[in-house]
């Protein structure tokens, strides 16, 4: 028999994976829950968007400009429907602790406002966080 299991990606992509932030070589201490690209939030989000242009409706020729303009206000949607939790990370302990994670003396919590605040702030997460999201490996069982 076959067992296939290790191989499924899709609940894993779901439930999200804690990984170490390590930007163009440099260890940042701190990890991030990252969701898949194959999960339901991150496949809504990205319907949704298509919903918003009008594309695939029948007689839609053209894509609204109003509703184009709102995706580009929008574009770090794309970045924080794919995070799920922000933790400390020990690099020699190889684990996360239970330090409180601090940009500009601000302490970041588990919520929009902050994954909003990291990315605004370090925008080369942003490139990691679509790369890990879209690297199935990460969610290999």
């Amino acid at each position: 028999m076959a067992d296939l299991s290790c191989f499924a990606t899709k609940d894993r992509a779901d439930e999200g994976v804690i990984l170490p932030v390590k930007i163009k070589g440099t260890k940042i201490p701190l990890a991030v829950k990252v969701y898949g690209s194959d999960s339901d939030a991150v496949i809504e989000h990205d319907k949704e968007k298509i919903r918003k242009l009008g594309l695939g409706k029948k007689g839609k020729n053209e894509v609204d400009e109003d509703a184009v303009e709102e995706l580009l206000e929008h574009q770090d949607d794309d970045y924080v429907v794919r995070i799920g939790g922000l933790y400390s990370y020990d690099w020699k302990k190889k684990k996360t602790v239970d330090d409180p994670v601090i940009l500009f003396g601000k302490e970041l919590k588990n919520d929009e406002e902050s994954y909003r605040f990291l990315i605004e702030k370090m925008p080369s997460i942003k490139e990691w966080i679509k790369e890990q999201s879209d690297d199935r490996d990460n969610f290999l069982g």
